[in-house]
C-alpha cells in the first residue's frame, strides 16, 4: 500500500504543474538560505531546483534553448510556514513557477544562492569553429532570484570543470578547469577572470560551503625520469602556494572535507589505498590509511569513497558498501560491511550515510547500522541526491531523481522525500513529484 500512496500523491502533484501558469518575473524570496550546491537549493520558504535530470550526452544543436527547455528549466516552488507544499480547493498543487530556461540538472550540477542571485552551471551552448557542439564543457550563469537579468559568467574550456563558492568578506567562486584554478569575485558586480595556478594537473576545494582557507593540486613532475607528481596547498589569505612535497607514487586528489586532505595513491593495482592528512606542514606525519589492499577482490576496484568525519569513512567494493572506522593508533582504520547489496552512496549527513538501489533512496547510521526507507521507487538517477538540513544542521528533505511508472520519454523528474517520516515505527512515506511533468509521461500516452 505504501507504494500506491506514494506514487497517487506524486501524481496529484504533478497534474497540477501542468495546470500552473509561470510568470516571467517573480517576487523575490528572502529568508535563510539552507543548502547550497547540487541541483536544489533553498532560501527561505522557496525550493530551487532542476525540473529534470539530463545526461548532457544525449544533447544535439538547440536542445539548451528557452525555446526547447521548458520541462527541461530551472523551477522554484514556494512552500507554506512548515515546509510543505499547498494545494487549491482542486487538490493542485499552488505556487510553482519556471525561473528561468536553462538546464540545470546534470552530472555537474552546482547551484548556490548569495545575495539576490541564483548561480548554476548549465550544459555548454557554445559551438567549435567547425559547428560541432560542446555540451561536456560547462557555463557558470547568474539570475536574480526573481528569474530576470540572466548573465553568463565562465565556460569552461577543456573539462566540465570543478567549482566552489565561498562567502566571508567577499564572495567568489573558484574553478578549476584545463590545469588552471581561476578566481572570480561575485556579488553586485563580476570581476574578471584571474588564475591563481596554472600548472595545476587536479585541484579539489573544501566540500563545506562557506569561507575558505586553501585548496590543495597536484602538479606533474617535468623529468621524464620520474613517474611521481608534486601536492601543492594554497593559501588564500596569503595568495601563495606551498609545496607539501614530490610523490614517488602518485596521489589522485578525492576531496577536502573536516580539515582533512583525502586522496588516493597508486600501487600499480585497482586497489590503490586512501589516505588522509591534516598537518599541512609536512606529508605522511599524521597519514592515516583508510582502505586496506587485499580487503576486496582486486579485479573490483573500490569507488565512491566518502568520509563521514574524521573517524569514519564509506566506500562502495565488491557491489556492497563498506564503513572504515579509524583504529586507536590512528593510523590504519579497521573496516566493517555496512550495506550487503548492491547500492550507490549519494551523501553523509550527521550520524547517516544515504544511500540508492534499484529499488528506492535509504539512509543508515553508521552508530547502530539501523537503515530507514526514505523512498520505494524504482528507476532512480544514482549520483545525483541533494539533501536539505535545517538551521540546526537536521535533515529535513532528500531531493532525487527518477522516471514515473508511466513514463514513456526516459525522462527523470525531480522527487522529495519527507526525512522525518521515516523515523517513525511505521511510516506513512511522503514522497512527491516536484517536477513540471511532459503529458505523455503522466498518462502513459506517447502522444503529446
Amino acid at each position: 500500500m505504501k507504494k500506491i500512496f506514494t506514487y497517487l500523491a506524486c501524481l496529484v502533484l504533478c497534474v497540477s504543474f501542468l495546470l500552473t501558469g509561470c510568470g516571467t518575473k517573480l517576487n523575490v524570496p528572502t529568508g535563510d538560505v539552507l543548502s547550497n550546491g547540487g541541483s536544489v537549493v533553498t532560501i527561505g520558504d522557496y525550493v530551487y531546483f532542476a525540473n529534470t535530470y539530463v545526461d548532457y550526452s544525449t544533447l544535439s544543436g538547440n536542445d539548451n534553448t528557452e525555446k526547447t527547455t521548458e520541462h527541461n528549466a530551472l523551477y522554484r516552488l514556494q512552500t507554506n510556514e512548515f515546509g510543505f507544499t499547498t494545494k487549491n480547493d482542486d487538490g493542485q498543487i499552488e505556487n510553482v513557477n519556471k525561473v528561468y530556461s536553462k538546464i540545470a540538472g546534470f552530472d555537474n550540477s552546482n547551484m548556490y544562492i548569495l545575495g539576490e542571485y541564483l548561480y548554476f552551471t548549465s550544459p555548454n551552448t557554445h559551438k567549435e569553429d567547425n559547428g560541432d557542439d560542446r555540451f561536456d564543457l560547462t557555463t557558470l550563469y547568474r539570475v536574480r532570484l526573481d528569474g530576470t537579468g540572466l548573465k553568463e559568467i565562465f565556460t569552461t574550456k577543456e573539462s566540465h570543470g570543478k567549482f566552489f563558492f565561498a562567502s566571508g568578506d567577499e564572495d567568489y567562486v573558484l574553478i578549476y578547469d584545463n590545469s588552471e584554478v581561476t578566481k572570480i569575485k561575485i556579488g553586485k558586480s563580476i570581476s574578471s577572470a584571474e588564475v591563481l595556478v596554472s600548472d595545476a594537473s587536479d585541484a579539489v576545494f573544501p566540500s563545506e560551503f562557506g569561507d575558505i582557507d586553501a585548496f590543495y593540486y597536484t602538479k606533474d613532475v617535468e623529468d621524464d625520469n620520474l613517474t611521481g607528481n608534486e601536492l601543492y596547498r594554497y593559501d588564500i589569505e596569503k595568495r601563495e602556494s606551498k609545496s607539501l612535497g614530490y610523490q614517488e607514487n602518485p596521489i589522485t586528489l578525492v576531496c577536502y572535507t573536516n580539515g582533512m586532505l583525502y586522496f588516493k595513491q597508486d600501487d600499480g593495482t585497482s586497489n590503490a589505498p586512501y589516505y588522509s592528512i591534516k598537518d599541512y606542514n609536512s606529508f605522511g606525519s599524521d597519514k592515516i590509511q583508510w582502505t586496506i589492499l587485499g580487503e576486496v577482490d582486486e579485479t573490483d576496484a573500490i569507488t565512491n569513497f566518502t568520509p563521514i568525519n574524521e573517524n569514519n569513512a564509506v566506500y562502495e567494493a565488491e557491489s556492497k558498501i563498506y564503513l572504515a572506522t579509524k583504529t586507536a593508533n590512528g593510523a590504519l582504520a579497521e573496516y566493517v560491511i555496512l550495506v550487503d547489496e548492491d547500492a550507490t552512496i549519494e551523501l553523509v549527513s550527521g550520524d547517516y550515510v544515504y544511500y540508492t538501489t534499484s529499488s528506492g533512496v535509504y539512509r543508515i547510521s553508521y552508530r547502530d547500522k539501523v537503515t530507514q526507507t526514505l523512498a520505494e521507487m524504482e528507476n532512480i538517477q544514482q549520483g545525483a541526491c541533494d539533501l536539505v538540513v535545517d538551521n540546526d544542521g537536521n535533515a529535513e528533505y532528500i531531493y532525487f531523481y527518477a522516471q514515473l511508472s508511466t513514463n514513456t520519454t526516459d525522462t527523470y523528474y525531480c522527487h522529495r522525500a519527507n526525512i522525518h517520516t521515516a523515523t517513525l515505527t511505521n511510516p506513512q512515506l511522503r514522497v512527491e513529484c516536484i517536477s513540471s511533468v511532459l503529458k505523455e509521461d503522466l498518462t502513459g500516452d506517447s502522444e503529446e
